[in-house]
């Protein structure tokens, strides 16, 4: 009851920052508005002038709306441009599952190694943090290693799924194909 009050607080402060009409706008059940679905704080917080016009429309104008989705990358979730987002990982037969799983990339990379986990392709840059991020794949389970800029879409998006859908599509857009296709457990020490 006390977030949805201060969010309609947000609400009525926006349209008065804003000048936009309120009794115009629409958005989900919850309150979430715009083509990023900005609850009325995070609009507030986060929205940006992409297309330099002196507004922050998340309505109709796609420039406002990605500058704005990749601020809030950056503010909220920590984003750092460049740095990795997840990578392909094996299981060794005996790897220790990371229970409970969380998406906030606390492990390094010997950590996780000791654990039965290598990633598939060289991590870089050298030192990074992760997590192990297990998906149901048609042949099975696939482990990924999230990493800070992975953790940074769930801040957006809670759902391990919808982060990786955001990601191999990004990769997809920029014409990199990603390897899918699982890949044989091997015992520990093993690439």
């Amino acid at each position: 009851e006390a977030f949805f009050r201060d969010e309609l607080g947000q609400f009525f402060a926006l349209g008065k920052e804003t000048g936009l009409d309120i009794t115009q706008l629409k958005g989900s059940y919850a309150g979430a508005m715009g083509w990023g679905q900005f609850m009325p704080s995070s609009y507030r917080e986060f929205a940006v002038d992409g297309n330099g016009d002196g507004k922050r429309d998340l309505f109709n104008n796609l420039d406002d709306v990605f500058a704005s989705i990749a601020n809030y990358f950056a503010k909220k979730g920590g984003w750092e441009r460049g740095g990795p987002v997840t990578v392909r990982a094996n299981a060794a037969a005996n790897a220790q599952p990371i229970e409970p799983e969380s998406l906030d990339p606390l492990y390094t990379m010997d950590e996780l190694a000791r654990r039965g986990f290598r990633p598939l392709t060289p991590v870089t840059p050298a030192g990074e943090h992760a997590t192990v991020v297990m998906l149901d794949g048609t042949s099975g389970p696939e482990y990924w290693f999230g990493f800070r800029n992975f953790y940074a879409i769930t801040r957006y998006n809670i759902s391990k799924h919808y982060a990786m859908a955001v990601y191999q599509l990004s990769e997809a857009i920029a014409g990199r194909a990603q390897e899918t296709t699982p890949v044989a457990a091997t015992e520990p020490g093993q690439p």
